[in-house]
C-alpha cells in the first residue's frame, strides 16, 4: 500500500501554483507509478473531463512524461528533476519579466526624481561576508568576475564548492590576481575559464552578472570588513575598473 502523503506536500505544491487537482494527479502518479487518464480520474478524484487537461499542465512544467501506446500511460518524474526544471523555467520567465519591466518602467521611476533607497551595504565578520559571498556565486547565472589580490584560506576554502557548481552550470568566471598568488593557488585555478595576473592590485571582490558587486577590505581592528553593492551605477564602475586592469593582465596559461 503507498504511504499517504500528508497535507504539507499538497500545501507545498500549491505553493507552487500547482491547481487542487494538479497536485492531487501528480501525488497520484508518484503513489502508483504510473497510470492511464481513466485509472488516475478514478484514483485522484478528479473529473474526468478535466483530467487531460490537468495532465497536460503537469506535462508542459516538466512534471510527467507520457509513454506510448494506446491507452497512454502517464508516469512522473522524479520531484528531484521536476523542481529543476520549475525552477529553471521560473528563472527564465523572470528574467523576461525583468527586461521588460526595468526597460519600460525604471526610466519613469527615475523621470519623477523619486529618492531610491540606499543600496551600499556595510559587512562586518568573516561569517558574513562568506555567507555574502555563497549567495552570489550560487546565484549567479552568467559571469563572475574575481580580483584576488593576496591568498585568504578562510574566503577561499568554503568557496571552492559553490564555484565549482557555478561553473557546472556554465556561468563565466574571470580571475585577476598577482603571479605570486596565482603559483600558491594550485587546484583554485581550474574553477576558472580564465586567469590574468599582474604585478599590482589595489583590492579585492567579485561582481556578479555585472548587477551586484562585493569588495573585501583589508582586515580592521574590529575584524573583517567588506562593501556590498546592487546599485547599477556603482556596479557598472567596478566593473569598469575590473575589465581596465583585466586588459592590461597577462594572461597565464592554466597548469604552468
Amino acid at each position: 500500500m503507498s504511504p499517504a502523503v500528508g497535507g504539507r506536500a499538497l500545501a507545498a505544491l500549491r505553493g507552487l501554483g500547482f491547481t487542487e487537482y494538479e497536485a492531487s494527479a501528480y501525488i497520484a502518479l508518484l503513489q502508483h507509478g504510473g497510470l492511464t487518464a481513466l485509472e488516475l480520474s478514478e484514483k485522484a478524484s478528479i473529473p474526468y473531463s478535466k483530467v487531460y487537461g490537468v495532465l497536460e499542465s503537469l506535462r508542459r512544467r516538466g512534471w510527467i512524461e507520457v509513454g506510448g501506446g494506446r491507452p497512454r500511460v502517464y508516469y512522473p518524474k522524479s520531484p528531484l528533476e521536476a523542481l529543476r526544471v520549475e525552477r529553471i523555467r521560473r528563472e527564465r520567465s523572470f528574467e523576461e519579466h525583468r527586461s521588460v519591466i526595468l526597460e519600460e518602467l525604471q526610466p519613469i521611476y527615475e523621470g519623477r526624481g523619486l529618492r531610491e533607497r540606499p543600496e551600499v551595504w556595510i559587512i562586518r565578520g568573516l561569517g558574513n561576508i562568506l555567507s555574502s559571498l555563497r549567495r552570489m556565486v550560487e546565484e549567479a547565472r552568467r559571469e563572475l568576475m574575481i580580483a584576488l589580490p593576496a591568498v585568504d584560506e578562510e574566503l577561499l576554502m568554503p568557496l571552492s564548492t559553490p564555484l565549482s557548481l557555478a561553473r557546472s552550470r556554465g556561468v563565466g568566471m574571470l580571475l585577476l590576481t598577482t603571479m605570486e598568488v596565482a603559483s600558491k593557488l594550485g587546484d583554485y585555478l581550474h574553477h576558472f575559464d580564465e586567469v590574468r595576473v599582474r604585478d599590482e592590485m589595489f583590492g579585492g571582490g567579485i561582481i556578479a552578472d555585472g548587477a551586484e558587486t562585493l569588495l573585501i577590505l583589508d582586515a580592521t581592528p574590529g575584524g573583517r570588513l567588506a562593501i556590498a553593492s546592487d546599485h547599477k551605477g556603482l556596479t557598472n564602475i567596478a566593473k569598469i575598473y575590473f575589465n581596465h586592469l583585466w586588459r592590461t593582465a597577462k594572461p597565464l596559461k592554466l597548469g604552468q
